[in-house]
């Protein structure tokens, strides 16, 4: 991973974070005293508002008040006139019955957004009007016919009967109004509270965060301080671990010039670190390699990355006694406000390439004492299996046959009887021992062919263990090494042996098939499969003898097995390589 190198000791204004949480904190505290502000401006508005319609309702109970007096004042006025007929009471009621009018249109206005108050104003209105033109009908009376005539008008009652339909619905009218007065005083006292509310939950919310900075300011300055002394810390871990690598690690700058080096590079070059310092890295490489290192090195600057170098290459350095050595080189990077910094790491693997080399040089010598072991095994299980073949089988089958005859000859019944047991022996005896040669080298390998020696064992195998083995053969080459031969017939027998043991398969597949020149045999069962990482009890040495035999021939080995899905295994050997 790259590393940004940056100063510490003298952060800039965005990167400081107690500088950071400062200003966070001021933006805070504006916050809450901008918010304080628009709580109460919003608080006095509604307020006001509240306020404007209280007063518009208390105006228009005061209005249906004055229009209700109004009438009262014509009534009175009138009626002094009726009792009296003095001239002088009509004014005051031509006065009043003037103002009723303007005084209904000033209620209309009023309550233009009510609807209810305004069917009311309707139902009022002709009402008013009645009740006026009645009473100046009384008053005509009382002028052109007398006292009498007037008093017989107002009897009637039918004026009274207005007055008191007016009286109800200047009622109504109060009591709507009364309720929205009620209404728009609780409006008005809910949002003084709520803005109450607001301003004294925002007031503590900016206490809470007056209380707060400090501490957490002073929280702030022990993480910086903390984080610095991390840093020092680990600046000088980094400064140890540089100076204790075992490894080689020298930093270069774009130019290529060596700006820092660790003691290890110093004594696995031989130079000293001061005189390493500013000069070209190239000075640590082979001569012959150095002009073409140059234009790796810019390209690499070009596109700085991690990367391992030296895996599987040839890679070598130079000391400066002018000795080359074979090493291992990984590269990464450092980013710095400045420039670009490569880091090398280099690995002198001189050791371990002679160590791998030896260990290569003892695998193939014990693979090659293990082809000779294997080879005379098999060399010695032909001739086991050749003498007892040809030998000791053939002496019990002529052992057998004289006993037949013995027991045959004319001779007391009691020597015959006990002859027959002793010749059924020898014959079991001769069967046996030519069981076991073949089961040590059958020789129908050497005389016939792998394909013949398969399909036998095969017959045999499902016989003695009651599994359906089918064999098949395709492109087989009639004439194969004996050591291709062996190593097949081996190879499946071992198989086979497996499938017995570990599998529960109720059939087998044996095929072997030539494919140009590759000789491949498959032997797949259905059982319960393998567990790679859990085989079963002896099969681990059987599987490794296996693969040992198939790489004596070039050939290889692989096992394909899941739980419950069955095994296969493949082998390859190739037919045009020959054998040391």
């Amino acid at each position: 991973m790259p590393v940004n190198l940056q100063s510490s000791s003298h952060p800039s204004v965005g990167e400081d974070p107690l500088q950071r949480r400062s200003l966070l904190w001021s933006i805070l505290g504006l916050g809450m005293l901008v918010l304080i502000g628009l709580i109460a401006a919003w608080t006095l508005r509604q307020v006001s508002i509240s306020d404007s319609w209280v007063d518009h309702t208390r105006e228009v109970i005061s209005n249906t008040d004055e229009l209700l007096a109004y009438l009262k004042d014509a009534e009175s006025a009138q009626r002094g006139y009726i009792l009296t007929g003095q001239e002088i009471y009509l004014e005051p009621y031509q006065a009043t019955v003037s103002k009723v009018p303007s005084a209904l249109a000033a209620l209309k206005r009023l309550t233009a957004d009510n609807s209810r108050q305004q069917q009311r104003l309707s139902e009022l209105e002709p009402l008013i009007s009645e009740r006026i033109a009645r009473m100046a009908g009384t008053v005509a009376v009382r002028q052109q016919s007398g006292f009498e005539a007037a008093a017989k008008n107002v009897s009637t009652g039918q004026g009274k009967n207005l007055m008191d339909r007016i009286r109800q619905l200047q009622h109504e009218i109060e009591q709507d109004e009364y309720s929205l007065l009620q209404e728009r005083l609780e409006t008005r006292q809910s949002r003084l509270w709520q803005g109450f509310g607001a301003t004294l939950l925002a007031s503590l919310l900016a206490l809470v965060a007056l209380l707060a900075f400090p501490l957490d300011v002073r929280r702030a300055v022990r993480q910086r301080n903390l984080a610095q002394r991390q840093q020092q810390e680990s600046e000088s871990t980094a400064e140890a671990l540089f100076d204790a690598a075992a490894q080689a690690i020298f930093i270069v700058d774009r130019g290529g010039r060596i700006v820092m080096a660790n003691p290890s590079t110093e004594r696995m070059f031989g130079y000293r670190i001061e005189d390493m310092l500013g000069q070209p890295v190239e000075l640590l490489l082979p001569e012959s390699l150095r002009a073409q290192h140059v234009g790796h090195r810019d390209h690499y600057f070009s596109k700085p990355q991690n990367r391992p170098m030296g895996l599987g290459l040839d890679l070598q350095a130079r000391r400066k006694d002018g000795t080359e050595f074979f090493a291992e080189i990984s590269l990464s990077y450092i980013s710095t406000a400045r420039d670009t910094l490569a880091v090398a790491f280099v690995t002198d693997i001189s050791k371990r390439r002679a160590d791998a080399q030896a260990i290569r040089q003892q695998r193939e010598e014990l693979r090659s004492l293990a082809r000779r072991l294997m080879t005379a095994q098999d060399d010695e299980r032909r001739r086991i299996a050749r003498d007892l073949h040809d030998d000791l089988s053939q002496q019990l089958a002529y052992l057998a046959i004289d006993l037949g005859k013995l027991a045959v000859s004319p001779a007391p019944e009691e020597f015959t009887s006990s002859l027959r047991p002793l010749q059924r022996r020898a014959a079991e005896a001769a069967e046996s021992v030519r069981r076991i040669s073949h089961r040590l080298h059958p020789s129908i390998l050497d005389d016939i062919g792998l394909t013949a020696a398969l399909e036998q064992y095969c017959e045999e195998f499902e016989e003695a263990y009651g599994i359906a083995t089918r064999f098949t053969s395709q492109d087989v080459p009639d004439s194969l090494g004996t050591e291709i031969a062996g190593s097949i017939y081996h190879i499946a027998q071992e198989c086979l042996r497996n499938v017995a043991k570990h599998s529960q398969a109720a059939t087998v597949l044996v095929a072997v098939e030539g494919d140009g020149n590759v000789l491949r045999l498959t032997v797949k069962d259905e059982g319960i499969g393998l567990n790679a990482t859990q085989l079963p009890p002896g099969a681990g040495i059987g599987i490794v003898g296996m693969k040992e035999r198939a790489h004596l021939v070039n050939g290889s080995v692989s096992i394909e097995s899941q739980s419950g899905q069955g095994t296969e295994v493949r082998v390859e050997v190739p037919l045009s390589v020959s054998f040391s």
